[in-house]
């Protein structure tokens, strides 16, 4: 497919999750608190998250390179209701141990260098390290979680063979960190409320007259793209 019809369907998209999401998610956390909450997110949900990312602040009084001075027990039984605290556990020590050299070298590298980084501690993966980038640091850095993947997926926008890795090399390459970030969490959010993985409501999806998955199931005349 040629980039310019690809990108073209990709604005149509961006629209139509705009007027349905005109507010841009902002969680508006330091970096670190970012990069935390996006460790103890992994495999649960942001109630949880939350929850732990409140039970270290109250550790800490806000302070969250205290962590460093803690023992792993506490820190363990702060973070243990969002599950697979152990790993949760590492993850967190190794971030606040380098921080301090962490942070000023994520803000000063390329995006891509950034990720490359990150991706290099402990149980952080090309997603976990694009969604601190874009929230924690501003940049343009374009995650796919589940809730993305099973969106793009059903759209039909990408071709089949794409893995995940290379439809967030596109965005970055062809789109701004702003249209990505918003575009991002819209299609979590889609993903929450609407195209959920069992029983999507397709009849009140804002994407339907641009979705192959509800073309096929529907037997509907494909809008064009």
């Amino acid at each position: 497919m040629e980039t310019g019809k690809l990108k073209e369907k990709i604005k149509k998209v961006y629209k139509a999750l705009k007027r349905t999401y005109p507010t841009p998610y902002n969680p508006n956390r330091p970096p670190l608190e970012e990069a935390i909450f996006t460790v103890l997110s992994q495999n649960t949900t942001d109630k949880n998250a939350l929850k732990c990312l409140e039970n270290l602040k109250k550790l800490t009084g806000g302070k969250l390179l205290k962590l460093k001075a803690l023992n792993e027990e506490e820190i363990i039984k702060a973070v243990k209701p969002c599950g697979m605290f152990n790993q949760k556990l590492k993850a967190i020590k190794e971030l606040v141990k380098n921080w301090n050299w962490l942070e000023p070298k994520l803000k000063e590298l390329p995006d891509k260098e950034a990720i490359e980084l990150l991706k290099s501690f402990p149980y952080i993966g090309p997603k976990s390290a694009r969604v601190i980038l874009t929230f924690g640091f501003g940049k343009n850095a374009f995650p796919i979680d589940t809730h993305c993947k099973r969106v793009l997926k059903r759209l039909g926008i990408f071709p089949e063979n794409w893995k995940s890795e290379e439809i967030s090399k596109f965005m970055e390459e062809n789109f701004s960190g702003d249209f990505n970030r918003e575009l991002h969490y819209n299609l979590i959010r889609l993903g929450r409320e609407i195209c959920k993985a069992r029983k999507p409501v397709c009849s009140k999806c804002p994407l339907k007259e641009l979705c192959k998955y509800y073309r096929e199931k529907e037997g509907a005349t494909p809008s064009p793209l």
